[in-house]
């Protein structure tokens, strides 16, 4: 009979909810809009060679930070990554924490989280308690949305920039000193490209924050793997 009354009693809980929603009205957005899955196998969650593809990732777009007034070198350092927004997350997913199955519960039971204001039983802590893999889930996740964010504007911004190049200063209008028409074309320069500057910064500093996320030494040992395999090529 207990298994009965637990129902009878989860039974009319809800009951007493939908009432009160009904009363209430619908409550704020609760859904935690979990990241849309990306078909990543996981099988080498954690690990450093798991990481030597976000390590490359992020080498390539060091690159094209470096020199991003070359356009044909800009693009060609961003081709080096996946040019799509599922495959792009695809690389960090092998890696990264996966998603808990209590945060799966708390997306798909929000509204009851909601009304419960998490309760998980007397004495127990609430259910939206954050663990540590929680925590980490959302900052690599987090990253990683910027990251491609920030990539995406990049290779936009490059796409741009080709089919409307830059116009230097004519000659006639510059003074005829050398050094002012250098410092005229540089200053040109500078505000030409100054939004594919702003999101290859943007990029650098994603990848910075994701690999910041991961133990130092696997970071170490994924750039060694990098550059031992990249100097037999």
């Amino acid at each position: 009979m207990r298994p009965a009354t637990a129902c009878s009693r989860q039974s009319a809980l809800r009951a007493c909810l939908a009432a009160a929603a009904a009363a209430i009205g619908s409550p704020p957005a609760t859904a935690r809009n979990l990241p849309q899955p990306t078909a990543a196998s996981g099988a080498a969650r954690g690990t450093v060679e798991a990481l030597r593809p976000i390590v490359r990732s992020a080498a390539a777009v060091a690159a094209a930070a470096a020199a991003p007034s070359d356009l044909d070198a800009c693009a060609a350092a961003l081709a080096r990554l996946p040019d799509s927004e599922t495959p792009f997350k695809r690389l960090f997913d092998e890696y990264s924490e996966g998603v808990s199955y209590k945060q799966t519960y708390l997306d798909q039971n929000a509204f009851l989280v909601y009304y419960t204001r998490g309760f998980d039983g007397a004495g127990r802590p609430s259910i939206e308690a954050e663990s540590a893999g929680e925590a980490l889930q959302k900052a690599q996740y987090g990253a990683r949305n910027d990251a491609w964010i920030a990539v995406d504007d990049a290779r936009q911004e490059v796409q741009f920039l080709r089919a409307h190049p830059p116009a230097r200063p004519h000659m006639h209008t510059l003074a005829p000193a050398r050094a002012t028409l250098r410092s005229l074309c540089l200053q040109a320069d500078a505000d030409e490209y100054s939004e594919l500057r702003d999101a290859l910064r943007r990029a650098r500093a994603a990848f910075d924050s994701y690999l910041a996320l991961a133990p130092a030494e696997q970071v170490s040992a994924a750039r060694e793997a990098e550059g031992r395999e990249g100097g037999s090529r």
